[in-house]
């Protein structure tokens, strides 16, 4: 019984789990899904996800930026 355990713990490190391959094609199927493919600025259509980024970016930086008190 051990060296069967010793053999499928060898034979798993060889070759991978069965399941691996199943469960990373969930995760990329739900990494898809879940990203913005493109976004309206006001007029403008942002695509590249660096226009994505940097609007989003500014959009959190300005709502949680200090408001300058007056008085």
């Amino acid at each position: 019984e051990a060296y069967w355990r010793l053999r499928g713990t060898q034979r798993w490190v060889l070759r991978g789990d069965a399941n691996t391959a199943y469960f990373q094609a969930i995760a990329n199927g739900r990494r898809r899904r879940n990203s913005i493919h493109s976004l309206w600025a006001g007029n403008t259509q942002l695509v590249r996800p660096s226009d994505i980024r940097a609007h989003v970016d500014g959009f959190y930086k300005a709502l949680f930026s200090p408001t300058p008190r007056g008085g």
